[in-house]
Order: structure tokens, then C-alpha cells, then sequence
């Protein structure tokens, strides 16, 4: 279930909104805030996440996080990556060695998900052929068959194994020389970003609003009530087609439905 966080004295007089404990704490902007929020009423806001899967199709997504948030987060990071100390360190190589290690990539998920359709045919196959009785030309057909798509199986498992072992090449040789870079840009993001737990925490304050959770269901849904004002919705998920690369969201919550999708969220580098 959501949860979701503001102002608790929203439905309550403007009196009883000036000398709550909770408005007094917020300081003079949340005290604005909560003057001019206080007749107005929580909203509704349901949210669904698809991304494109194997063969392209925007498909739900389960099990994403989205988090609803009283503030713009790609602002505050373009804020503190304009006082950074130093360059961010160049990704280019980064870039080149994630490009190499998709194509092994690609192609053992690719003869992974034939190989795994053709062992339930094999298998739903066997059901049939077990349910005949021997001896009928029926059973003969779908012994046939069964022998057919069988043999089909094994020369695919082969197949699949060496896809395996040259993605294990890919991905010991992709390690050994893309740790180091990672590392560099990681310390350079800890030093960038220094700060940003107090600055969302005073924003949440004089706001008098905190970040709402919730997780998207089988079906990829997600819903939240919110307090009155300007809110964003915040989400990352795999790509499913690129280990190294990921979906990401931050777009205004300005409607009470909402799609994150590959046409409202941008495709980026897991670094």
C-alpha cells in the first residue's frame, strides 16, 4: 500500500491550522503553506509503469519502486553538479565496454528464452503423449514429434551453453578493466552530491510535505494520495534488454493518472 505524507491538520480550521504543534514546527514557509493548502483537499494519483521487454513491447513492470516527491530532483542534482569541485570523470570508455559486453549479452538472453519455450513444448508434448494410449497412430505421431523436438532441444542447449561461456568472457574482461572507471565516477557522485539528505529533508520541512512510496503491482500499477501542491514522480527500472542500462523517471505528477513509460522516461547508463 501507499503511503502517503502531509500536512495532518489540512481538513481542520485555519485556527486550529496556526496553533497545531505540527504547523508551528514547519517554520514560516510551512506555516504559508498550510494557510493556503488548508482548504483544499488530497488527491488521488495512480500510476502505471511499462517498459519495453525482449521483443519490444511496452509490457507492465512489477516490483518498481515509485516515489512521489514534493520537489523537482533533477534540479536539486543539477544544482550540486554546478558547485562540483572537478569535472564529472568521462564515461566514453565506460560507454564503448558496455556496447561490447551487450551483444554476448543479447544473445545468450535471446537462445536462453527459445531454449526455455521449447523445453514447455517438449514438456507439454510428453503430457499429451502420456494421456494416449500406446500403440494408436496417435501415439505414434507424437512420438515422432516428441523425438523431433527432443533432439531440437539438445542441439539448443548446446547452443545456449556456449553463449554462456563467451558471456562469461565478456563479462570476467568487462570487470577487470570497467572497476576501475566505475570507481572513479562513484567517488566523484559521494563528493558531488554531499549535502543532498539535508537539502530534500528542509525542502520536505518548509514544504510540510514528505516523500510518498509504493510498488507496483503484477499488472504495474502504483497509487498515492497526495496533499495539495506540486509534486513529482520519481522511478527507475531494468532494461531488460541491456544489464547496463536502465529506465528512469521524474516527471510532474500533474494528473490524476499518470504513465511511466519508454515515451515519458529516458534510457541511461547504469555507471
Amino acid at each position: 500500500m501507499s503511503r502517503s505524507i502531509g500536512l495532518p491538520l489540512l481538513a481542520r480550521s485555519l485556527f486550529a491550522i496556526l496553533l497545531s504543534p505540527a504547523t508551528l514546527r514547519l517554520g514560516s514557509a510551512g506555516l504559508i503553506a498550510a494557510v493556503t493548502t488548508g482548504c483544499q483537499k488530497d488527491r488521488t494519483v495512480a500510476v502505471r509503469v511499462s517498459v519495453p521487454d525482449a521483443e519490444s513491447r511496452e509490457t507492465p513492470a512489477a516490483g518498481v519502486g515509485v516515489i512521489a516527491l514534493p520537489y523537482n530532483l533533477d534540479s536539486i542534482l543539477a544544482s550540486l553538479e554546478a558547485r562540483a569541485r572537478g569535472p564529472r570523470p568521462q564515461t566514453a570508455p565506460l560507454d564503448t565496454m558496455f556496447a561490447r559486453f551487450r551483444g554476448p549479452f543479447t544473445r545468450y538472453t535471446g537462445i536462453s528464452l527459445i531454449a526455455s519455450s521449447l523445453r514447455d513444448s517438449v514438456e507439454q508434448l510428453q503430457r499429451e503423449l502420456d494421456s494416449i494410449a500406446p500403440g494408436s497412430p496417435n501415439h505414434r505421431q507424437l512420438s515422432v514429434r516428441l523425438r523431433r523436438l527432443t533432439d531440437s532441444a539438445v542441439v539448443l542447449d548446446q547452443k545456449v551453453e556456449r553463449a554462456r561461456r563467451e558471456l562469461d568472457r565478456a563479462r570476467g574482461q568487462f570487470l577487470s578493466r570497467g572497476e576501475s572507471l566505475r570507481t572513479a565516477l562513484r567517488l566523484w557522485e559521494d563528493s558531488t552530491y554531499r549535502g543532498y539528505d539535508s537539502i530534500v529533508e528542509n525542502l520536505s520541512r518548509t514544504r510540510g510535505r514528505e516523500p510518498a512510496t509504493d510498488t507496483t503491482g503484477n499488472t504495474g500499477w502504483a497509487r498515492f494520495t497526495l496533499a495539495p501542491g506540486k509534486w513529482w514522480l520519481y522511478a527507475r527500472a531494468w532494461d531488460t534488454g541491456d544489464p547496463n542500462a536502465e529506465w528512469y523517471w521524474n516527471v510532474p505528477a500533474d494528473d490524476d493518472t499518470v504513465l511511466l513509460s519508454s515515451r515519458t522516461g529516458q534510457r541511461r547508463p547504469r555507471y
